[in-house]
This record gives structure tokens, sequence and C-alpha cells, in this order.
């Protein structure tokens, strides 16, 4: 599982959990691992754990959606409907043990660093270093996890869930994150529930919209080189460099 879901975050998808880098919180002259909690599919935790009508409707409607993204992807409808549930499950118990938007805004909630043997305390069931082999990590000896109780959480969800539930969960990963770039049956479903259920979207934004986005996404320093070659020109930049300096020095007088 540890080689599968780096192998899944290094093709965009976020199953599990989030891991990348980021300055020390606690010393910004270094640049250390980060853990973070991940692996839902709907926007945020609150969305599993509210009971108000709404929220309950619209749990309802991502299993739906979720069937239907299986199904496209060649499962039979018993199989993906069963699977669905049993994804819903994992991402509610994910959700259970996630920090809220409230909470994340507080730097203190989100700063424990730990050493490799610290996390392999907290989630024994997955397998760390062969995981950071995995996918392509350099040698480090301490991490910041934002949210231990999310990985002690992540920890029982693997150990408990049957093999073929958590198959069900990480084919799920790869197919959402995929959408935009399968065949249009793909991305229409995945427009209905994202874009109209959730955000009340009217129509799909036109194909080459969608391909001009992508690649300001996929290559957004690239896009900006050109850009700016063909909009500011060599006196806009100095320009610009000139402003940018300004300010600079405005701040350090401050």
């Amino acid at each position: 599982i540890a080689e599968v879901v780096a192998y899944l975050l290094r093709t965009g998808s976020v199953p599990f959990f989030r891991f990348g880098s980021g300055p020390d919180a606690k010393n910004s002259s270094q640049v250390i691992a980060d853990l973070d909690q991940g692996g839902l599919g709907l926007p945020d935790r609150d969305y599993y754990l509210k009971t108000e009508e709404k929220s309950v409707e619209i749990r309802k409607q991502y299993v739906a959606h979720i069937q239907k993204m299986l199904e496209l992807a060649g499962v039979s409808s018993g199989a993906a409907a069963q699977q669905a549930q049993a994804i819903m499950t994992i991402e509610t118990e994910l959700a259970q043990a996630s920090l809220d938007r409230v909470a994340r805004r507080d730097p203190e909630k989100l700063y424990h660093k730990k050493t490799l043997k610290e996390l392999d305390d907290l989630g024994p069931g997955f397998a760390w270093a062969k995981f950071f082999r995995a996918v392509g990590a350099p040698r480090f000896q301490a991490l910041n996890v934002d949210v231990p109780d999310f990985i002690q959480a992540m920890n029982r969800v693997v150990s408990s869930h049957g093999l073929e539930d958590l198959k069900a969960y990480l084919t799920w990963n790869l197919v959402r994150e995929s959408a935009g770039v399968l065949s249009r049956p793909f991305q229409q479903e995945s427009f209905n529930f994202f874009s109209k259920t959730l955000r009340g979207a009217k129509e799909m934004r036109v194909r080459w919209k969608r391909c001009v986005d992508f690649t300001d996404q996929q290559l957004p320093d690239a896009l900006g080189r050109k850009f700016v070659e063909t909009t500011l020109g060599a006196e806009g930049m100095r320009r610009t460099h000139e402003m940018v300096g300004e300010i600079e020095k405005a701040m350090a007088a401050d």
C-alpha cells in the first residue's frame, strides 16, 4: 500500500494524506518534510459530519457519484455500489480525525515536529520508510506532522479495513483526480457533482477554456514567462523590478 500511495501522489492524487516540503515554522532557515491530513473527496471535513438535511442529501449524492464514476471505469453496477459505500466509510473515518478550517488557522495546532521513529509509533501499520523511498524524498531525520491524531486515524483505517475496500478507495482517488483528462462521460459526471451540485454551476466551461486552465495549472511558470514577455516586454520588466525594489526598501525602513 505504501508504494501504491507513493505512486498516486506522484501522479497528482492525494490518498490518505498530503506529503511535501515547506519552511520549518520555528526555524525559517530550514526546509523540512511535511505530512498533513488529506484523503477526502468532498471539499471539507464538515461535509461528512454535519447532520442537517442538506448535508445528508449531499452525502447521498456523493455516494451515487462515486458509484457512477466506478461504473464508467469498468466496475459492475453491484460491485460499484458496495465499493462506493466502503469508500464513504473510509473517508468519513478520516474526516472525523481531521482538523476543521477554524482550528487550522492556529499555526501552533499544525506544528508537531517528529522524528521518523515517532512517526512510526503514530502509524505503525503503514510502511513509512518504504513510502518515503518510493515517493523520491531525500533522506531526512525529522518532519512536521501537522495533525498527529489524523495519522493515528489513518493507521486504524489501513489496519482495520479489508484489502478490497482499500483497493476501491485508492482506485477512486485515481479516477476522481484523473477525471479532467479522461473521456467526456467522466468529465461530465465529475462536473455534475463537484461543479453543479456543490457549487451551483449551470454548464461546463467550453473545452478550449478548460484546456487553457489545465495548461495554466500544470505549467504555470512556463506560461507566466511567455505572458510576461508578450505583455510587459523588457521595459515593463525593468519597471517592475524597480517597483519591487522600492517596496522592499519601504518594508526594511518599517
